[in-house]
């Protein structure tokens, strides 16, 4: 019994030895696992940080792309401007002056928009408008301010660069619409959607003709410039009156004269206006004076 008893108490005292290590270890173990794991997540962090940076550089460079592109295409497009010129010119002959114009803008490769000549008082003026290619604007206006005494001359400069290229992509846009609508319109198959479509086609349609239309203004507005010219010419036999105090008594006499000459004329035009007035109120009273003679009484006198 007692031998029993101690074999039991020497079982419990390993036992009991052992519980630490056994303890000690499987905290070893615990922590060595938690250091693995703490370590694969900081990988793993890694890791999606450097795919998030990546696919953010990617990006990036792709919405840098088409700035590039865009930058690129507005360095190489084409600049569309428009320029035009008003001269006002003293001329010796203005028809001659007008046929000079007009034959160096057929020279030049242009063409004559107007002309028009009119008379006012002591002057003659006349006015007319030529379309030139734009290269030669420069030669046509020193060509032309050689024909008289240039006394005003004017160039206008408007740049449509932006409209003519934003118009261009516009109209891309709708004929690509218009295809699409085409191509929805071949595989409709109820009223409806027919009418819908053929609806919304007109209307692109519509918004690509005035595009169009504006498209060939811009196209001829700046191949083309027009220069506008006013030809002055003073009437041959004209006096000017001399200036001071013999001018001005000089230039009231002239005043005068053509005052009288004024009520004269209109005199002569009151006369000739009421002329026929004249004439029918002097029958008249000669009808009436001869009815009364021949009717009166007899033995009555005048």
């Amino acid at each position: 019994m007692v031998s029993y008893m101690q074999k039991t108490a020497t079982v419990d005292n390993r036992i009991t030895g052992r519980g630490p290590k056994i303890l000690l270890l499987m905290l070893m173990l615990f922590s060595m696992l938690l250091f693995i794991g703490c370590g694969a997540n900081t990988k793993n962090a890694d890791i999606a940080e450097i795919g998030n940076r990546g696919e953010a550089t990617q990006t990036s460079e792709q919405s840098k792309a088409p700035v590039d592109n865009l930058t690129t295409a507005s360095v190489n497009m084409e600049r569309k401007i428009i320029q035009n010129a008003d001269l006002t010119l003293q001329v010796k002959d203005i028809p001659a002056a007008v046929d000079q114009i007009s034959l160096l803008s057929t020279q030049l490769g242009g063409y004559l928009v107007n002309s028009r000549q009119h008379r006012y008082e002591d002057k003659i003026s006349a006015s007319i408008s030529v379309k030139i290619p734009a290269d030669k604007l420069t030669v046509m206006v020193e060509t032309i301010s050689g024909y008289g005494k240039l006394s005003d001359k004017t160039i206008s400069t408007e740049d449509v660069t932006e409209e003519y290229y934003d118009a261009e992509a516009r109209l891309k846009v709708l004929e690509a619409k218009e295809t699409r609508l085409l191509a929805l319109f071949d595989k409709a198959n109820t009223i409806t959607d027919i009418v819908n479509i053929e609806k919304e086609l007109g209307a692109v349609r519509g918004d690509i003709e005035v595009i169009k239309g504006r498209l060939k203004y811009l196209t001829n507005a700046t191949s083309f410039s027009t220069v506008n010219v006013t030809l002055e010419q003073g009437l041959s036999g004209t006096l000017k009156a001399p200036q001071g105090t013999l001018g001005k008594a000089w230039q009231g006499l002239i005043s005068s004269l053509n005052t009288m000459v004024d009520f004269g004329s209109s005199l002569i035009v009151f006369l000739v206006v009421i002329l026929p007035w004249i004439v029918v109120i002097g029958l008249f009273f000669f009808l009436i004076r001869y009815l009364y003679r021949r009717y009166k009484k007899p033995g009555s006198t005048e």
